[in-house]
């Protein structure tokens, strides 16, 4: 205990309001990141005061002052938030509580109240944050908060390191039964106390509309999208063309998603020659699932529509995890003669004013090929990967006619342009075609062998209609950059030679320091992985799936029951080993075994009979031959043997032969009732 706060324990009513100083904050510390300024600094100012109270020996602001306080603090979070419900301002207000709460202190109640309260921040953290390292920080506040109960419900000062031990045990005891909870609960779809207008924010980059330059924009965040992990072999690279949206509607400058189209089935494949995988997606607000070309088995949860986009039928608000298999040689539409007529037509849409003198070039082109559709394809490939055109990961900005401007003036762009661009040249050239947003590559974990694609690694691409073939993939980048493709985007920053975010280089150039980072980064995003994978991943779909593999219903109350009596029906023999095997043991002599047997059968018939703990023998014997006349002379042998075997100077001969003598006594004694029982002669 420090001099500084003897007031706290010179006063039993206020001991642990020491502790409990320090925990509250401790707990409320995440929240700086997410509530307004004045918050933190209420909070603060309020734990300050009362700290200077508790040391000078001062009362506690008085009732009206704190009623005062309240309202005003509480008009305040109106003003700010326009309400008082939800996850910010709801929070909001219950740290003013804690903060008010420890002002006006003034006994052992209102410090227990306090500190619960503080466990209630603790959750409400998981609102903003759901991270390893939050759930690690959150163990040590509830910790803290706990050893603060112990010292407000105990009697004397406790020193920390006792207080520090006892917390943990008792977290410890706890943890096994959080976890059977965590798994047979019932799982809540969506995040807790969801906040509409977080709904509808989008978190990653993808939207459901393309503009040039969109894609190119979020080069710089390196915040994860998507992780996957393969069961099957894993595709090259090149191959890996993550589909997320596909647009076929364009205005002239924007491209943008239809999400009305039919549902379809996945075409029938040879599941040998599939690749499997279980990939980890990051809240999109969105609902399409990013999945590897071409989609051929599905989450139970998604639909395949019929340009081939996997769409979930609720909105991603949350981190899952879903498993699905791709083929990856059969493109959307193989082996159909035609289009059909009202896909067509919208895949060949263009403004009547869009791309004058791309209509004009295209027109050369075909009156050159005639009806050579790959032709026409291959001289947009080839007018892109010739000069003066470059990739570039820094495009200029676009006016008036993107389309235009960029082929003819500008020619250098990111992965969107060159999409966007060559749309817009096969739609002039009569050819079906459309715009695939998603991801291309990512970077390959080999601390914990999987894919980690982060939001820039997103990418833009084109599928053009041939009849009899399908959707074919068209990537025009692989014609200006092929090292995009075959490399990922480590392999086109070398190339440009551009500044570029330095997570994108493989280690060339970087400073020790650099290198330390981004080491520690891999570590850390393998950490997350494997928690978000093996807890924040566990939704009400993966439930249903364990609880059938157990035989259950994770929908059904009796299922649920089921579970719950097995796990702690399980805890508790679990427990009850424990303590048995931690029980230490002492193996006890052979004349004292045979002395308690006999003990425990005179006492079957007459519990007055048994010995008592600390009873000499010889005055145990007498005591029964009282009531036991017909054993008297075999119980004062008894007696005489056992004391010469246990506390007499024998050799083990003599040893051994009296301890076979008691075991013959032991035998003149009848298991029956005393009316039974048949006098035997001491043997001499």
């Amino acid at each position: 205990m420090t001099p500084t706060f003897a007031a706290a324990y010179a006063n039993p009513n206020l001991r642990g309001l020491e502790l409990a100083l320090i925990a509250l904050p401790v707990a409320a510390l995440p929240h700086i990141w997410h509530q307004p300024i004045w918050i933190s600094v209420l909070v603060a100012l309020a734990i300050a005061v009362r700290a200077w109270l508790l040391v000078s020996g001062r009362q506690a602001p008085s009732l009206g002052v704190m009623s005062l306080l309240a309202l005003m603090a509480g008009g305040l979070t109106f003003v700010q938030y326009g309400t008082v419900f939800g996850q910010e301002p709801g929070t909001a207000l219950l740290l003013v509580m804690i903060a008010f709460k420890l002002l006006e202190t003034r006994n052992r109640r209102d410090i227990v109240i306090a500190l619960f309260l503080g466990y209630f921040v603790v959750v409400t953290t998981y609102f903003f944050d759901q991270s390893i390292l939050i759930a690690a920080y959150s163990l040590l506040a509830t910790a803290l908060l706990t050893a603060a109960l112990i010292q407000v419900h105990a009697e004397r000062f406790i020193a920390r390191r006792q207080l520090a031990r006892q917390a943990g045990t008792m977290l410890l005891h706890a943890l096994p039964f959080m976890l059977i909870l965590f798994v047979v609960f019932p799982r809540i779809q969506g995040p807790l106390w969801g906040d509409p207008q977080r709904d509808q924010t989008a978190q990653t980059g993808l939207s459901g509309e393309l503009n040039p330059g969109d894609i190119a924009q979020l080069l710089q965040d390196e915040s994860t999208a998507l992780r996957v992990e393969f069961d099957t072999d894993v595709p090259p690279l090149r191959a890996q063309y993550w589909r997320a949206l596909v647009m076929t509607d364009f205005d002239g400058r924007r491209w943008s998603v239809d999400e009305g189209r039919s549902t379809i089935q996945p075409t029938a494949v040879d599941h040998d020659t599939l690749v499997h995988y279980t990939a980890t997606l990051e809240p999109t607000r969105a609902r399409y699932l990013p999945v590897l070309d071409y989609p051929a088995v599905l989450p139970d949860d998604a639909d395949l529509r019929a340009n081939h986009q996997v769409l979930r039928d609720r909105r991603i608000t949350n981190r899952i995890q879903y498993s699905a298999a791709a083929d990856l040689t059969t493109p959307p539409g193989a082996g159909e003669a035609e289009l059909d007529p009202e896909e067509r037509e919208r895949a060949l849409h263009l403004p009547p004013s869009a791309a004058p003198r791309s209509r004009a070039e295209v027109a050369l082109w075909r009156a050159t090929h005639g009806d050579d559709d790959r032709a026409i394809i291959q001289e947009a490939l080839q007018r892109f990967g010739a000069e003066p055109y470059r990739y570039t990961l820094q495009p200029p900005t676009l006016q008036d006619d993107t389309t235009d401007q960029f082929l003819f003036e500008t020619q250098a762009g990111y992965c969107e342009h060159y999409a966007s661009a060559f749309a817009v040249l096969m739609r002039a050239a009569g050819i079906p075609t459309r715009v695939i947003t998603g991801y291309q590559g990512g970077a390959w974990q080999t601390r914990g062998e999987y894919l980690r694609l982060r939001n820039a690694d997103a990418h833009a691409w084109n599928e053009v209609w041939l009849d009899g073939e399908g959707w074919v993939r068209i990537d025009p980048t692989a014609a200006i950059a092929p090292e995009r493709i075959e490399q990922g985007l480590t392999g086109l920053a070398q190339d440009t030679g551009e500044d570029i975010p330095g997570f994108l280089r493989d280690g060339e150039g970087l400073s020790w320091m650099q290198r330390a980072r981004f080491g520690l980064e891999d570590w850390r995003d393998f950490a997350q992985f494997r928690w978000e994978s093996w807890v924040l991943a566990f939704d009400p779909e993966r439930q249903r799936e364990l609880f059938a593999r157990l035989g259950l219903d994770s929908q059904d109350w009796r299922s649920i029951l089921i579970a719950l009596a097995v796990g702690f029906g399980s805890l508790a023999v679990l427990a009850i080993a424990w303590v048995w095997l931690r029980t230490p043991r002492r193996r006890l002599p052979a004349a004292e075994r045979l002395l308690q047997r006999l003990s425990r059968r005179l006492a079957r018939h007459d519990r007055t009979l048994a010995r008592h703990p600390h009873e000499p023998v010889h005055v145990w014997s007498r005591r029964v031959a009282q009531a036991r006349p017909d054993l008297a002379d075999t119980l004062r042998a008894f007696a005489e043997v056992y004391n010469r075997q246990r506390f007499g100077k024998l050799s083990s001969n003599q040893r051994a032969d009296e301890l076979e003598r008691l075991r013959d006594l032991l035998r003149d004694v009848p298991r029956g009732s005393p009316r039974q029982a048949v006098h035997t002669p001491i043997h001499q």
